[in-house]
């Protein structure tokens, strides 16, 4: 199972990514629940994980 490693049943569209501005470092966010899963500690994005774009 890759990608969505989190067994719960949530589809793929409901973790996204968004950079963090003070670190510059990208954080995962669960969508459902509104909570940070993890930060990257690395440089550039999240594999296979689509970044959340701003709302009009």
């Amino acid at each position: 199972m890759s990608g969505n490693k989190s067994g719960s049943g949530q589809k793929k569209h409901d973790i996204v990514q968004v950079k963090n501005p003070k670190t510059e470092r990208y954080v995962k966010i669960d969508r459902t629940e509104g909570k940070i899963i993890s930060n990257k500690q690395s440089p550039g994005p999240y594999k296979d994980v689509p970044v959340a774009r701003k709302r009009k």
